[in-house]
């Protein structure tokens, strides 16, 4: 068959065409380390790249609630540190009472320091964390502006007798988190289990109506009530303890949630990486092929388009 300089020719400039074409993909590759610059360039590689981003896109939405969970948490256990703290002192207050030798001037002196505990109390069990009461389970915000999760009501009695109670208003179910597909974890237990389960309200209060009832017909009695509070407070503190252990476990798993997500993380960005940036070293060695390629077709689109009858004419 004759192949006539036409055909010769449409050839010749569909192969500089596309070696123009591939050049000029291996230089945009270069320039931008991505393997494709639209869809159409590499939609198999496009779609698992988008894939990979909603899972980095997910991890990092789980990331940031873990995050508020661990500082929700870490603000409790300070308030569950307080706590304790204040049990340990109206414990050693107690014990200061319980001296048969202390007269009521003394007792009135140290009461008065257990009614600052009990308010100080009062202060921790109504711990924020940002804008949310950490006490409060299910309920953490939307309080009226004169309520709290907790709070010290007074009533007197018909002899004239004041009684104080604490009341919670908070939730009755307890917080949980969303840190990973359908899983939740516990964050913060409603107030009654968390705190007044505990006794620490009752006992603190219990401590100061004692402490003021100036029971001198029988004084041995009164140092009897006393060291019935002093073993209350004994039973606050373990259940305080007990709380904040729970509450540390709590804190440990989120820390092992968040670093099996950085490992994820890490390995889904390898798989990005693999899938839509392209290898520098590999691209550089095909530009070079390409670019020697083009030029030899110069040289040989050169030499056919002398081959006309028009040069010998």
């Amino acid at each position: 068959m004759r192949i006539g300089l036409k055909t010769m020719y449409d050839r010749m400039l569909y192969g500089l065409n596309k070696l123009t074409d591939d050049l000029n993909t291996l230089h945009t590759q270069t320039a931008s380390g991505l393997k494709y610059e639209k869809p159409s360039d590499a939609p198999v590689a496009l779609v698992q790249a988008l894939s990979y981003r909603d899972s980095l896109a997910e991890i990092d939405r789980y990331k940031r609630s873990i995050n508020e969970g661990k500082a929700f948490l870490r603000t409790m256990e300070g308030a569950y540190q307080g706590l304790e703290d204040i049990t340990t002192r109206a414990k050693q207050l107690a014990l200061q009472a319980a001296n048969d030798d202390l007269t009521f001037e003394n007792r009135k002196a140290l009461a008065q320091e257990v009614d600052a505990l009990l308010k100080e109390a009062i202060a921790l069990a109504n711990t924020k964390n940002g804008s949310r009461y950490v006490f409060a389970g299910n309920r953490p915000t939307g309080y009226p502006e004169a309520q709290l999760p907790f709070e010290l009501q007074k009533t007197t009695l018909p002899d004239g007798e004041i009684k104080e109670e604490v009341v919670y208003n908070g939730g009755a179910e307890d917080l949980y988190l969303g840190y990973a597909t359908q899983q939740k974890i516990l964050v913060g237990k409603n107030g009654q289990q968390a705190l007044v389960a505990s006794g620490i309200f009752d006992t603190l209060i219990s401590l100061k109506r004692t402490l003021l009832a100036n029971n001198q017909a029988d004084g041995g009695r009164e140092v009897e009530d006393i060291g019935t509070h002093i073993d209350r407070l004994d039973q606050v503190l373990d259940y305080l303890t007990r709380e904040r252990a729970d509450l540390g476990a709590r804190m440990d798993h989120l820390e092992l949630k968040e670093n099996l997500y950085d490992d994820f993380k890490l390995t889904i960005k390898e798989n990005l990486a693999d899938t839509e940036e392209v290898n520098l070293l590999e691209v550089a060695t095909h530009l070079k092929a390409k670019e020697t390629a083009y030029q030899a077709a110069l040289a040989a689109a050169a030499k056919v388009m002398n081959l006309s009858l028009v040069n010998y004419l």
